[in-house]
C-alpha cells in the first residue's frame, strides 16, 4: 500500500531539513487539494518556496502550486493573519506528530499542525486561545474550536530523549505481545522504524517485551541513537511501498534523492487509481507472493534432498545407531543412551524428553 502519512520519525527528518528555510516570510496562503493548505514563502537567499501542509498526511516543500480559484473560508481567515507574517520558528513538539510554527505579525501567533488521526490545522493567539481551526474536534481530554484554549494531547514517551534505564523500564512494564509493537506504539516510532530498530539490534521482533534483558535493551538504545544521528542529515530513499529518510537495513532502494522533502513531494495522497490499475497492482502482489512461496519450496526441496542423500549414503551407520540406541534404552534407560551417544563425535545432541538424537551433517 503506497505511503499516505508521516510517522514521528519522518516528521523529525522533515523538520530538520526545513530549518534551513527559517526565518521565512509568508507571502500568501492557498488552499491545497481536499484539506490541505499551501504557504508561499519568501526565504532570504533562497527566494520563493512552497510549503505543502496536508493535516494527518504530509508536510514538505513542493514544486507544485495547484489551488482553487476561489479560496475557502478557512483559507481566507488564515490570509488575514498570516499573509505578510514571519515564521520565526518551526519545531516538532517533543517526538509527537505535531509541528508548531511560531509566527510574528502585529502580534505573535502559533500555527499548529497535527498529523495524528485525521489531522488538523490550528491558529492560536499569544494567550494560546484558538482563533481558527480546519476542523472542530471534541476529544476526551480536550476540545479544539475557536475561543477555546489550545491544549496539546497527553504527552507520550519521547523517543528523542529516552535513556537506557527508561527504555528498559518501558519494555519490562509493557503488556504488548511483542517488542516491535511496544516500540511502534508505546515508544512512538511507528511500525517501519520499530522493525528497523529490532533488525539492526539483532533482536527478535516477536519477543515478549518483558523477556528483553538489559544488554538487549542497551543494543536497542544504541541503534536508536544511530537513527537520531541519521535524522540530522536525512535523504530520500525510495522503496517499493515506503519513502524513508535514511537507508533501511537489508533493503535495496529503488531510488535515492538528495533531500527527504524532495522525496515526499513525489507522493500524491489524493490521487485515485483506476479500478484497472488496482487490479493490476493486486495481481502483481499476488505473483510476487507466489514467486516467493515457490522459491521457499525449492529451497526446502533442496534441503530435504540433501538430507535424504546423506541418510542413503550412511544407511549402515544409521541402522546400527538405531539398533544400539534401542538396545541401550531397553536395558539401561535414556540416561545411558545419552552417555553412550556422547562418545561418537558425530552426535550433536540427545533430547531425552523427546527421545531424539541429532546428528551433524
Amino acid at each position: 500500500m503506497p505511503k499516505t502519512t508521516l510517522s514521528s520519525v519522518e516528521l523529525a527528518a522533515v523538520v530538520e531539513e526545513l530549518q534551513a528555510f527559517i526565518p521565512a516570510k509568508i507571502s500568501r496562503v492557498y488552499d491545497y487539494e481536499e484539506r490541505g493548505i499551501l504557504l508561499e514563502l519568501h526565504v532570504r537567499e533562497k527566494g520563493k518556496q512552497l510549503l505543502r501542509i496536508i493535516p494527518g498526511k504530509f508536510l514538505n516543500l513542493t514544486a507544485s502550486k495547484e489551488s482553487p480559484v476561489q479560496p475557502s473560508g478557512f483559507c481566507q481567515q488564515l490570509r488575514k493573519y498570516l499573509d505578510g507574517a514571519i515564521i520565526t520558528s518551526l519545531q516538532q513538539k517533543d517526538s509527537e506528530r505535531i509541528i508548531v510554527l511560531e509566527i510574528e505579525k502585529e502580534q505573535r501567533y502559533s500555527f499548529i499542525l497535527e498529523f495524528f488521526s485525521k489531522g488538523n490545522i490550528i491558529l492560536t493567539d499569544e494567550d494560546n486561545s484558538i482563533i481558527t481551526c480546519l476542523e472542530r474536534q471534541v476529544w476526551k481530554d480536550r476540545t479544539v474550536k475557536p475561543g477555546e484554549k489550545y491544549l496539546f494531547p497527553p504527552a507520550p514517551i519521547n523517543w528523542k530523549e529516552i535513556t537506557e534505564a527508561k527504555l528498559y523500564e518501558l519494555l519490562q512494564r509493557s503488556n504488548k505481545k511483542s517488542v516491535i509493537i511496544t516500540l511502534a506504539t508505546e515508544l512512538g516510532l511507528g511500525g517501519l522504524y520499530a522493525e528497523e530498530l529490532c533488525k539492526t539490534a539483532e533482536i527478535n521482533k516477536e519477543k515478549i517485551p518483558k523477556e528483553i534483558n538489559f544488554s538487549e535493551s542497551v543494543k536497542l538504545m544504541n541503534e536508536l541513537q544511530k537513527i537520531k544521528e541519521l535524522l540530522k542529515v536525512p535523504q530520500g530513499f525510495f522503496y517499493e511501498e515506503e519513502v524513508a529518510p535514511f537507508s533501511l537495513e537489508g533493503r535495496a532502494p529503488v531510488k535515492i534523492v538528495v533531500t527527504y522533502n524532495e522525496a515526499l513531494d513525489t507522493l500524491k495522497p489524493f490521487e485515485k487509481k483506476s479500478p484497472y490499475q488496482k487490479k493490476i497492482d493486486l495481481l502483481q502482489r499476488t505473483i510476487a507472493t507466489q514467486e516467493e512461496a515457490i522459491k521457499s519450496q525449492q529451497e526446502k526441496i533442496t534441503e530435504e534432498s540433501r538430507k535424504g542423500e546423506f541418510i542413503y549414503e550412511n544407511y549402515t551407520f544409521f541402522q546400527n545407531l538405531l539398533e544400539q540406541a534401542k538396545e541401550v534404552l531397553k536395558e539401561r534407560g535414556i540416561e545411558a543412551v545419552e552417555q553412550e551417544m556422547k562418545q561418537d563425535k558425530r552426535i550433536v545432541k540427545v533430547d531425552k524428553m523427546q527421545k531424539k538424537i541429532t546428528i551433524g551433517v
